[in-house]
């Protein structure tokens, strides 16, 4: 690791500690120690179960964009692999330690490229910043008053634009891979390994269609609104009242302030972000910080899940040695992408 990298990492751990400490010193500790002593069980145990759940969309999801570049990859594979990446969040440094851990598995468990298994997770987030902006958007417009005050009115607009550019960009990557097909200044200027790959990718994500999108989309929003639904679940066991219309405006601002690589995973400006939004929609701040850092506690309950998935996968996160890359890794999108099918032929889809 270079120097660099190095101080970079460092001031990502600063960070996330100094927000760290901040929700803690908001939290009344002896009134919250009774709170969590006379916590239901029932209800955090379901939010286990619920958080457990919430990643069966996220895995139908990836699958179904994995099917669309021509990679099969289990229903149950995906599920277990975004347990993982949890895990992987939680105990090792970097901000896309979790993306990183569910895109080796993938590679090497389908011998697909890095590259190709990178994108899908690209797509995944994209979809989800997507899906986030269109909850926010429902819960201005059934909220509104004093918990929408301060959020810009053309932020909703700003979700469907970025919508729009989703939809539209299948058709530009064909538009891209037709003028890859012959060579061209790109194939001059860049390096030919790097070209080799961008065109695999490129060659293979323009089969992903309109109707993958929308239906990743879809399960992109069932995915988050489980997740406020769990916040939601916490909030009942502690006894905080949280209203699910208040948190479908809250709780997208805490997860898309989580988008910026500010600190490993988002930690620390999760829990930041999430105890001063709900204090401003009326919520104690001493309570919003205490709901913020049991939902950290629960987010550590299903990386432990995750660190048994890891454990079954042989305590190791191998690097895909055997995968095909470079030149190979056109290869192999060209065996499910011919030339001959590019322009005037529908794109087949393997079996589920």
């Amino acid at each position: 690791m270079s120097s660099r990298r190095r101080l970079l990492l460092w001031l990502q751990f600063g960070i996330a500690a100094i927000a760290l400490a901040a929700v803690a010193a908001l939290v009344d500790w002896p009134a919250a120690a009774g709170v969590w002593a006379a916590a239901d069980l029932g209800w955090l145990a379901a939010a286990v179960l619920l958080s457990l759940t919430s990643f069966v969309p996220a895995a139908l999801r990836w699958k179904r964009l994995l099917a669309a570049v021509h990679l099969q990859y289990p229903l149950l594979a995906a599920y277990r692999t975004y347990l993982v990446g949890v895990f992987c969040g939680l105990a090792m440094p970097g901000v896309i330690a979790g993306d990183a851990a569910r895109i080796l598995l993938c590679s090497r468990e389908t011998r697909a490229p890095l590259a190709l298994a990178t994108s899908t997770v690209v797509a995944e987030r994209a979809l989800g910043v997507a899906a986030l902006l269109s909850i926010l958007a429902l819960g201005i417009a059934t909220v509104g008053g004093s918990t929408a005050t301060g959020i810009p009115r053309w932020l909703p607009a700003v979700g469907v634009l970025f919508l729009a550019a989703l939809l539209a960009l299948p058709q530009c990557l064909r538009w891209i891979d037709r003028r890859w097909t012959a060579p061209t200044a790109a194939a001059r200027s860049l390096p030919a390994a790097l070209l080799a790959r961008l065109r695999a990718v490129i060659g293979a994500l323009r089969g992903i269609g309109v109707t993958d999108l929308l239906l990743a989309l879809l399960l992109s929003i069932a995915f988050q609104l489980v997740d406020i639904v769990v916040v939601h679940t916490i909030g009942r066991a502690l006894a905080i009242d949280l209203g699910l219309p208040t948190l479908l405006v809250t709780m997208p601002l805490v997860y898309l302030a989580t988008v910026l690589p500010l600190s490993p995973g988002g930690l620390g400006i999760r829990e930041g972000t999430m105890a001063f939004v709900l204090a401003q929609s009326g919520i104690d701040s001493s309570a919003a910080a205490l709901l913020a850092l049991t939902i950290f506690l629960n987010r550590v309950l299903v990386g432990a899940a995750g660190g048994l998935a890891w454990l079954a996968t042989g305590g190791r996160l191998p690097y895909n040695g055997g995968g095909p890359s470079g030149a190979d890794s056109e290869a192999v999108v060209g065996a499910h992408n011919p030339p001959g099918a590019r322009d005037d032929q529908p794109l087949g889809r393997p079996a589920d």
